[in-house]
């Protein structure tokens, strides 16, 4: 039976039709991929799964006990709780039902005859639902989803309401990862998330047991995840077996088929309309009229094949009038702190006229605040940059936050500085059209505001072009005409990105941030990716020497990117009130479980975890005998304390 059932859906909002006899089913283990032009409907089409939205005809079908978990863009959380909090409430379940059994517990203790029969049968029932939830892993399991998707433990008792949107997006994440639903509904996953928070989420998703309907512009991740493509177009869903991959070769093929059935249909009308023109009268006329009949009845039934409909899509073209010189741009020992924080110290490197350069490193690294010091936007605490001769520097920030909400964005690229014929031209080859242009800015989406971003870089002819994040709120086809455009582009490029995709195409060569330095390699992003996973292999190879800002094509091992629960490595700085906490956390042999490997460490934790598992069954059936019902008493209670250390020690190594 599938999980989720739409039945001839139809919505209007407004006076606009948004679907229009939509029909979709997914099974159990499908990962299906959502796409789709911004604003077709796709997020409202998950709000009509979920019920905030009803359909105006059909129903949405899912089946009695299906448990549905909705990832939205704007996530809302109760003020008054802190991070750890908010994740909790993921297991109120597991609380409940932990509660409820201490409840029991001592209600046995003093009950006898058929009371405690009773009480002794509800007990066995709730333990055999607590342990088939997770039992006591649930708080081993809680961790480490936080800190999967870049949630540390310096954050874990911060209000919710002091959380960037970045940090709030993960949380809400975190929580329906926890929840394990049967159907996961996820709207843009991986907005705010880090390569290596992304690429955790991947690998979790992968192993996944359940079914998955997403939306997302993360083309290398749709590549990665989705075993069905469905693509929401002219208010109607299609179908498409495979990854976003398979996808496009399909819609490629079946686009070819139309366009020739197309052409062979009209051709075939345009022979039935000639004849019955020559031969409407005389010996031939009553013929004619039988295949004026008949045409008239094709013209009216759906057996015509419409012509290909291709969107139009954003031209961006940068021109490049200046050569620029030599040398371009020297940065040297360059430090950056905040408060007591060291972003980075001492990294240092040259770019030359040409080269694509692509920069990444976890949230919190510096990224932005690199490309602003370069711009001088911001000051270095240190450090010298050294920019060459001749140069005209673009910047596109991500934020899309630097324009007048007042202006109109005709207004906005204008501005007075080039003709008005030329402005609306540049912003018709961006899919600003007709009444467009008299749009507040105020009043514009985010793809809307990206695209009138573009429109004022392209008009400044930069022969050097920071971008941070560019195609953050771009749709897949405006992101692919983004990539056309920088593929021939014979400026120098500085590109922070997350969109793995979009890195592979435009860069050919990586700045790696890693706190408090900066790896400097020459290769793609693949080709730094697939470094990472032959170090991995090396277990127990000696960490390469690194230079001061990390030599070349010799990656630092880092975690696992694709491991279950990757933890980001930010620098902690001892204390002197701390000074004996961390030599204990530094000398394994002080810690009970100091000496064990991290695999010994987990095999011990599910060992215990079966353990206590087995002395509250056998409590459950033994408070007729105080003495015995004591001894299993303690039991748990030093195996409730065994698992809480080894958890301890399996976290204090993953930090």
């Amino acid at each position: 039976m599938p999980l989720i059932q739409l039945n001839n859906i139809e919505k209007i909002l407004g006076d606009r039709l948004i679907f229009d006899k939509l029909v979709l089913s997914i099974e159990k283990g499908e990962r299906v991929g959502l796409i789709g032009n911004n604003g077709e409907g796709k997020t409202t089409l998950f709000r009509t799964i979920v019920g905030e939205i009803t359909p105006d005809v059909g129903e949405v079908g899912i089946p009695r006990g299906t448990k549905v978990g909705y990832l939205k863009q704007d996530a809302t959380f109760d003020a008054g709780n802190t991070l750890i909090d908010e994740a909790e409430l993921a297991f109120s379940e597991m609380h409940d039902m932990s509660h409820k059994l201490r409840e029991i517990e001592h209600g046995m203790a003093d009950a006898q005859g058929e009371a405690l029969d009773k009480l002794l049968a509800r007990y066995e029932k709730l333990q055999h639902q607590f342990d088939e939830s997770g039992g006591y892993a649930w708080s081993h399991r809680l961790e480490a989803t936080l800190l999967g998707v870049g949630l540390g433990r310096d954050v874990w008792e911060t209000n919710v309401e002091k959380l960037s949107g970045g940090q709030r997006s993960r949380l809400a994440l975190a929580k329906l990862l926890i929840a394990e639903p049967d159907l996961l509904l996820l709207d843009e996953p991986t907005n705010h998330l880090d390569l290596e928070a992304i690429e955790w989420l991947e690998e979790y998703l992968l192993a996944f047991n359940g079914a998955m309907l997403l939306i997302s512009h993360d083309r290398y991740l749709l590549d990665r995840l989705t075993t069905r493509i469905v693509w929401l177009t002219q208010r109607r869903l299609k179908s498409y077996p495979g990854n976003f991959s398979a996808f496009l070769e399909q819609k490629a093929l079946e686009e070819l088929s139309q366009k020739r059935a197309y052409e062979l249909q009209q051709k075939d009308i345009a022979k039935q309309q000639e004849f019955i023109r020559r031969f409407s009268a005389g010996q031939r006329a009553r013929e004619a009229q039988g295949r004026a009949k008949k045409l008239n009845r094709l013209l009216k039934s759906d057996a015509v094949i419409d012509s290909v409909q291709s969107r139009k899509s954003m031209h961006v073209r940068f021109s490049n009038d200046a050569r620029a010189g030599d040398q371009l741009l020297r940065v040297k020992e360059l430090t950056k702190s905040f408060d007591d924080r060291v972003i980075w110290k001492d990294i240092a490197f040259n770019v030359k006229p040409g080269e694509r350069i692509g920069i990444i490193g976890p949230n919190g690294s510096g990224k932005t605040t690199l490309l602003k010091i370069l711009i001088g936007e911001l000051d270095a605490d240190d450090g010298e940059i050294r920019w060459g001769t001749n140069l005209n520097i673009g910047y596109y920030d991500q934020r899309l936050d630097e324009f007048d909400p007042d202006n109109t964005i005709l207004e906005e690229v204008h501005d007075g500085i080039i003709p008005e014929r030329k402005a609306r031209d540049m912003l018709g080859s961006l899919l600003f059209s007709g009444d467009d242009v008299d749009k507040r800015m105020g009043d514009l989406s985010g793809g809307e505001r990206a695209r009138v971003a573009l429109a004022e870089l392209m008009l400044e002819n930069p022969n050097v072009i920071l971008l941070d994040e560019p195609t953050n709120h771009l749709d897949l086809q405006s992101a692919d005409a983004l990539e056309r455009t920088l593929s021939n582009y014979d400026g120098t490029l500085l590109i922070v990105s997350h969109d793995r995709y979009f890195l592979q195409k435009i860069a050919t060569r990586m700045l790696i941030i890693d706190p408090p330095s900066m790896i400097d390699f020459e290769g793609t992003f693949k080709e730094w990716h697939d470094k990472l996973a032959e170090d991995r292999k090396k277990p127990d190879q000696k960490k390469p020497d690194q230079k001061k800002n990390g030599s070349k094509n010799e990656p630092k091992k880092q975690a696992a990117m694709s491991s279950p629960a990757p933890v980001h490595k930010n620098p902690v700085q001892v204390k002197p009130n701390q000074k004996k906490d961390g030599q204990k956390k530094d000398n394994p042999y002080a810690r009970p479980f100091g000496r064990f490997s991290v695999g010994e460490i987990e095999a011990q934790i599910a060992a215990t975890e079966k353990e206590i598992a087995s002395a509250q069954e056998s409590l459950a059936q033994s408070f007729r005998d105080a003495g015995k019902s004591k001894k299993l008493q303690q039991v748990l209670d030093q195996q409730t304390d065994k698992l809480k250390q080894l958890e301890q020690e399996y976290f204090l190594r993953e930090t």
